[in-house]
């Protein structure tokens, strides 16, 4: 039986209040956050405890998959698109509504950069 007196982990990433944490409904590794810091942090809990370089974690933990920073203001709410698993339409205290998808190589590792470089030749 789990400890429900200690915590499992802690996710460092926004700078400010966080608003909502949503699993991704089709992937059972896959959540996102939104925050006061006008930040949407899409996170990868099969990554946690990877090992990385000095530079690579410059950029956030190795759980940190994402971060949507197109908004100007605080988002407020957000949800994954429930037929397409990697859009999501997020919306902002000014009433701006980004709807967006990570590109392709970001969350399928299968795919080498040599794939990236033809992929963008043709």
């Amino acid at each position: 039986m789990r400890n429900l007196s200690s915590k499992l982990h802690t996710f460092a990433g926004h700078s400010e209040e966080v608003y909502q944490v949503e699993w991704s409904p089709h992937n059972e590794t896959i959540l996102g956050s939104c925050s006061q810091d006008r930040r949407l942090h899409v996170w990868d809990l099969s990554k946690i405890g990877e090992e990385q370089s000095a530079e690579d974690a410059e950029d956030g933990p190795p759980e940190l998959l994402f971060i949507h920073g197109g908004h100007t203001a605080k988002i407020s709410d957000f949800s994954w698109n429930p037929n397409d698993p990697w859009v999501v339409a997020s919306v902002s205290e000014d009433n701006i509504l980004q709807i967006w998808q990570m590109a392709e190589n970001i969350y399928n590792e299968e795919q080498d950069d040599d794939d990236v470089a033809d992929d963008a030749l043709e």
